[in-house]
């Protein structure tokens, strides 16, 4: 059996926030979890769904035969690793609960150069030598060198004249979210994000994002703010869908001449998001 504990955050269902912690099991495994109490609440075993309150200290034992890969390997050489992430892990984390754990145990040396929320899936580069390291890490600190894009779907036809490029930021560390503002205020930073139309699809929007600057959850929240919520994006968006629609889908390079990834510039990579 595998054993996970986590601190509820915020009011809600003990079905709901397993769903959040472990989004590879089905409502049926979770449900059977449940029934077999083979789940602690504050210590006690518990049978039913209960109502958690913030503060309660959840632990959940599965079967790891239930557990599903959280990474494919996309393309790999001796410098860099490039792998698409499944929505539900960070990729570092204060614990060992994270994709970098999981392949450490597969590449002997490998370094996180740059990360995407949990909940989001998508393409992850890692440094597989300290140069490969600095090279990348320096890239994305400059924005040069690398290009990345994200397919997201939205609620409502997006009228993409009507979103600012440019707006300000404010990490809301005790809420676990941003705010967003259109007007230069102390405590916000300027984030650019440069979104594109693809199409319509029924009543909802599908877009592709550009970051310019790099903040946490910065298209979730940009995109949110002015009215266009991700379609599963239960912070920023209020819907019932379990996954959220939001995939780091293409990754290119554009490294210069002298730099020693500067074959890379040759490669791109895109992915279809599982959500399409």
């Amino acid at each position: 059996m595998q054993k996970i504990e986590f601190t509820i955050e915020s009011q809600k269902k003990l079905s709901k926030a397993v769903i959040d912690e472990l989004p590879f099991l089905s409502q049926f495994q979770i449900k059977k979890i449940i029934e077999n109490k083979d789940i602690k609440v504050n210590s006690n075993r518990i049978k039913e769904d209960l109502d958690l309150k913030n503060g309660d200290q959840v632990v959940v034992y599965y079967k790891t035969s239930e557990q599903k890969e959280w990474y494919t390997q996309i393309y790999s050489d001796n410098n860099v690793l490039i792998v698409n992430k499944r929505a539900g892990i960070e990729v570092v984390s204060e614990n060992d609960r994270d994709l970098i754990s999981i392949l450490k145990k597969k590449f002997l040396n490998i370094y996180p150069v740059h990360r995407i929320d949990r909940n989001t899936e998508g393409l992850v580069i890692f440094a597989l030598n300290p140069m490969a390291e600095k090279e990348l890490l320096q890239a994305f600190k400059t924005r040069k060198g690398i290009i990345k894009k994200y397919a997201l779907l939205v609620h409502g036809r997006v009228d993409i004249s009507k979103i600012k490029r440019t707006v300000y930021l404010k990490k809301m560390t005790n809420l676990s979210k941003v705010w967003i503002s259109e007007v230069k205020t102390t405590g916000f930073e300027p984030i650019i994000t440069e979104f594109e139309l693809i199409e319509y699809i029924g009543e909802d929007s599908l877009l592709s994002a550009s970051l310019i600057t790099g903040k946490t959850h910065q298209i979730r929240a940009h995109i949110a703010y002015f009215g266009y919520p991700i379609v599963g994006d239960n912070k920023y968006g209020k819907d019932n869908e379990k996954q959220m629609h939001l995939t780091a889908n293409y990754l290119a390079f554009n490294f210069n001449k002298n730099s020693k990834l500067y074959y890379l510039n040759k490669k791109n990579f895109e992915i279809i998001p599982t959500w399409l």
